[in-house]
């Protein structure tokens, strides 16, 4: 898992992070963290990357133990946020939850890292352990049936990659990548935790491939981007985004 993300890390700030349609989102994703995360608690970061996330909720007072399974990325976000004593960068690899952590006040994922586990109990429990009653665990899942990405592609008559999220067998590298609806992600945490939001993130707007194809159409982008914000809130078209956002609360 770690190798894959290693050679991303050194661009990842510049082909992602700072491109206009990522802002927004992440920005998106933020407002969501404002309201679970109040300054002075302490959250763990799943798959931090290169600590984008965790620097802004150090700036707002928030104590973040930022986690991942990548060397590069984890060098990265030591890099990015090494003038806050707020945030802690260790490593984290979902695939082997054995380390043993503090109870935290929350938990969050953002931008697709639960896709790179198979099966989702395991980390239910593992983070049933290290949160409290009604402490929140939130997370940016990409979804398994992205229309942007079914129609464009389809047009442009790359069934592979139109269809990718429907197959089996689909990687990043030599990573597996897996797309849990969220019925099954529910389900999976259900024995712990019970679903209390879920929203579209990239309903109109395009994935990370065809960003630029919208960053080039100023006029474009902002109205995809206004129906986005509009229409988001709308659960069952969640599903059909390039990611969504869901939210569970840990039970009693």
């Amino acid at each position: 898992m770690p190798a894959a993300f290693d050679a991303l890390a050194p661009t990842y700030d510049h082909d992602f992070t700072a491109s206009p349609i990522a802002r927004i989102l992440r920005a998106r994703v933020h407002t969501r963290l404002d309201q679970r995360f109040p300054s002075s608690t302490h959250i763990l970061e799943l798959g931090c990357g290169t600590g984008e996330d965790a620097l802004y909720l150090a700036q707002r007072g928030v104590r973040v133990t930022a986690t991942d399974a990548s060397p590069a990325m984890l060098d990265a976000a030591r890099a990015k946020t090494a003038a806050t004593p707020l945030v802690h960068i260790e490593a984290l690899d979902l695939s082997n939850l054995s380390a043993t952590y503090p109870v935290f006040d929350g938990a969050f994922a953002n931008f697709g890292v639960l896709n790179c586990i198979p099966n989702w109990k395991p980390l239910a429990a593992w983070l049933a352990d290290r949160l409290p009653s009604r402490g929140i665990a939130a997370f940016g899942v990409m979804s398994p049936l992205c229309l942007w990405e079914i129609g464009w592609h389809g047009i442009h008559g790359d069934f592979k990659t139109a269809f990718r999220r429907q197959r089996r067998g689909t990687t990043f590298g030599a990573l597996p990548i897996y797309y849990p609806t969220i019925r099954r992600l529910t389900s999976d945490l259900a024995p712990y935790f019970c679903r209390i939001h879920v929203e579209a993130l990239g309903l109109f707007l395009p994935p990370s491939d065809v960003y630029a194809v919208v960053e080039r159409c100023p006029r474009l982008l902002h109205a995809l981007t206004a129906l986005d914000q509009r229409l988001s809130h709308v659960s069952p078209l969640a599903l059909f985004a390039d990611h969504y956002w869901i939210e569970f609360e840990r039970l009693s």
